[in-house]
């Protein structure tokens, strides 16, 4: 697997984690609607799924995907932590154990999923509620 280097979304990444664990666990910070719904999480993730099986450093990664599968859960992950009626109760570690991902891994594809919703014109402070709730999941993801 190639090496990637991307610190400084790596650090951003890591202080909205710190962001989001210190909300408290009442908190509504759901941006369901800045999204625009389930049709406008739809139309993110699939520009995002998109973007990650064509982009170089890390397609790899995605080759063997179930492409349909994987948007499906992406949708209603995205739509369960922005406050949506979705459920989504898959277990983040056991999906990602045997993929080898690496921060960098976990970095470009925060920024194609950020390329994504800017293309859509999701709300920075939309962009910045999902990343926050992503981040934290990076425990589970990175394995190497």
């Amino acid at each position: 697997m190639p090496s990637f280097k991307n610190t400084s979304l790596a650090g951003a990444l890591g202080a909205l984690g710190l962001a989001a664990s210190i909300l408290p666990a009442h908190a509504d910070t759901g941006d369901y609607g800045a999204f625009g719904g389930r049709p406008g999480m739809t139309a993110v993730v699939a520009d995002f799924v998109d973007y990650v099986t064509h982009d170089p450093r890390i397609s790899v990664y995605f080759t063997n995907a179930n492409l349909a599968v994987l948007r499906a859960s992406l949708v209603n992950q995205f739509c369960m932590l922005e406050g949506g009626p979705c459920k989504f109760d898959e277990n983040m570690k056991t999906i990602h154990q045997n993929m080898q991902i690496t921060q960098a891994a976990f970095n470009a594809l925060a920024e194609d999923l950020q390329k994504s919703m800017n293309k859509h014109d999701v709300p920075l402070t939309a962009q910045n509620d999902l990343l926050a709730k992503l981040a934290p999941m990076s425990h589970d993801i990175v394995t190497k």
